[in-house]
Order: structure tokens, then C-alpha cells, then sequence
């Protein structure tokens, strides 16, 4: 009996192992334990990200956005013979000028964020009022509904021959940006000045004109290189002729302007 059993303990121990035709080959790594096996395949789910799938080009975004400036440059050019020879408003064809010019901005700027972004995407609030483009497209609609002025649409029509002259690759013009760029700076404080102006002698609506462009004008001071460099040249030009200035509260005013600009330089230096 003993003698049996080892023979067939032996026979046992002899006998070959079968593989499950049902598991598969790959589930239980031969170089691991599986918990160290279900770790590693667990982190190489986790190093996979999501990547964004780059935007195409639309044509149709394209026609407006060519349209939109090609629109600007045309009917501003004619609004801007208008105001500048003072000529009279025959059949209001400075008027609708004016504003085909304003709308033709409109346009572009639109066709632009929806490239950007898609209409359906667009980043927050905050992220879009740093974007210039989406300022200029506020101040065009506000523009579009109150008082005509040249210094309105100067930069509108600046910004697209400039976006014209880079898509044609036009050297003359394009090598001239800064100067153009230089151009709208100074028209927007000219700007300033006007409708500052316009608010003291309760012209319409233009305080509150002036609120919305100066609220952009500061976004543009604390986010555009330019902007800050400019302001900066004003407030070291004026400050000679402002502090002689007796008003405490001017004077308050001009002091903390000043260390706004020294921290913002500061700030830039590092």
C-alpha cells in the first residue's frame, strides 16, 4: 500500500501543468507579481492626457475677417474725407460710412476670437478683457451707436491696414508697424482728451463713453508692454508741471500715480 501511494504521489508530482486557453496571454506579466503589474499599467493610464485638437482654418471665417478690414479701410477712408475737408453730410454718406467702417471692425474682430477660441469656447471674463482685440471689439459697438469722430475709427483702420499688409506680405507697410502702432497710441489719448472734454460740457453721453474707454485703456496699462511704455513717458513729462500744482488732492492723486509707475517698472526690470 505505501509502496503504491509514493508511486502514485510521484506520478502526480511528475504530471505536467495545463494553461487556460482562456486567459489571456497577457493579463499576468511573467516579470512580476500581478500587484506590481496592476500598478504599472495603472500609471501608464494615468500619464495619458488629452491633447487639443488644433483649430482649422475656416474659409468662411476667413472672407469675413479679409471682408471686415477691406470694409474698414474703404468706408473709413471715405468718412475720414468727410471730416477732414469738413464737407456736408449729402444723403448721409458720411454717416453710413462712419459705421459700415465701424461694422466692417466689428466683423473682423468676430471672425478672429471664433478662430481663436470657437464662439462656443471662449476663455473667461477676465482672460478676455486682457485680449485687446476683444476691447477694441467692445469699444467698436459702443462707438457704432453714439457721436462720429475721427479718433474713433483712426485705430480700427490703422490695425486693419496693418492685418491687410502682413496677410500680402506688403514690406513698405508692414516695416512701419511700430510708427502705425506709435499713430493709434496717440490718438487714443487725444481721444481721452476729447471726450474729457466733451463730459464737462454735458455732451450727451459721453461720461459714460469715457468711463468704458478708460476702464480699457487702465486693463491695456497693467497687460500691454507699449501702452505701460507710453504712460510711463507722459507721467515723467508731466511730472514737473503737476507737482507745482497747491491741491492736496491732486497732489495725492499724482504721488500715488507715480509709484504705480515705479512699481510697474520695478516689476518689469525683474
Amino acid at each position: 500500500m505505501s509502496s503504491a501511494s509514493n508511486g502514485s504521489n510521484t506520478a502526480v508530482q511528475q504530471e505536467p501543468a495545463v494553461e487556460n486557453p482562456a486567459a489571456p496571454a497577457s493579463a499576468v506579466p511573467a516579470n512580476g507579481p500581478p500587484s506590481e503589474n496592476l500598478a504599472a499599467a495603472t500609471k501608464q493610464v494615468k500619464k495619458r492626457k488629452l491633447v487639443k485638437k488644433a483649430p482649422q482654418s475656416s474659409k468662411l471665417k476667413f472672407q469675413v475677417w479679409l471682408g471686415g478690414h477691406l470694409a474698414t479701410i474703404a468706408f473709413g477712408s471715405i468718412s475720414f474725407i468727410f471730416q477732414i475737408l469738413w464737407l456736408p453730410n449729402w444723403y448721409y454718406i458720411n454717416s453710413i460710412a462712419y459705421r459700415l467702417s465701424l461694422l466692417g471692425a466689428i466683423a473682423a474682430l468676430t471672425a478672429t476670437f471664433s478662430h481663436k477660441f470657437g464662439l462656443h469656447f471662449l476663455p473667461s471674463a477676465s482672460t478676455l478683457v486682457s485680449h485687446q482685440n476683444f476691447q477694441y471689439l467692445i469699444l467698436a459697438n459702443i462707438w457704432l451707436f453714439t457721436f462720429k469722430s475721427i479718433f474713433k475709427i483712426i485705430p480700427f483702420f490703422l490695425i486693419a491696414i496693418l492685418h491687410i499688409a502682413k496677410h500680402q506680405k506688403i514690406e513698405i507697410i508692414t516695416k512701419e508697424s511700430e510708427f502705425l502702432a506709435s499713430i493709434i497710441a496717440y490718438d487714443e489719448l487725444i481721444l481721452i482728451v476729447y471726450l474729457l472734454l466733451r463730459t464737462l460740457f454735458f455732451r450727451g453721453s459721453s461720461g459714460y463713453q469715457l468711463t468704458a474707454f478708460l476702464t480699457f485703456y487702465w486693463v491695456r496699462i497693467l497687460y500691454n508692454k507699449e501702452t505701460q511704455t507710453l504712460f510711463v513717458a507722459i507721467v515723467e513729462r508731466l511730472d514737473g508741471k503737476i507737482s507745482k500744482v497747491e491741491n492736496p488732492k491732486v497732489k495725492h492723486y499724482w504721488e500715488k500715480t507715480k509709484l504705480f509707475v515705479e512699481a510697474k517698472r520695478h516689476a518689469e526690470e525683474e
